[in-house]
C-alpha cells in the first residue's frame, strides 16, 4: 500500500507505489494515465496552497499572540504603578 512520508523540506511524498497499481499497469490506457497526473499536479498544487494558508495563519497568530502579550503587560505595569 502507499504511505505519505514528510521529506526533509515539508513536503508530502508517496514512498511506495501501491502494487495493484503495478499490476495493472499494462490496463492503464494512455487518456488514464493523462488523467490520473492531471488529478495529481491539480492535488499538488491544491495541498501547497494550504501550506502556504497555514503559513500565513501561523504568522497572523504570532503576531496576534504578540500583541496580546505585549497589552497585557503594559495594562499589568499601569495598574501597579497606581
Amino acid at each position: 500500500t502507499s504511505e505519505n512520508v514528510v521529506h526533509p523540506n515539508g513536503q508530502y511524498g508517496i514512498s511506495n507505489i501501491d502494487t495493484t497499481i503495478e499490476g495493472t499497469s499494462d490496463d492503464i490506457t494512455v487518456g488514464d494515465a493523462a488523467s490520473l497526473r492531471r488529478q495529481i499536479i491539480k492535488l499538488n498544487r491544491r495541498l501547497q496552497l494550504l501550506e502556504e494558508e497555514n503559513k500565513e495563519r501561523a504568522r497572523r497568530e504570532m503576531v496576534m499572540y504578540s500583541i496580546t502579550v505585549a497589552f497585557g503587560l503594559l495594562n499589568s505595569w499601569l495598574w501597579f504603578r497606581r
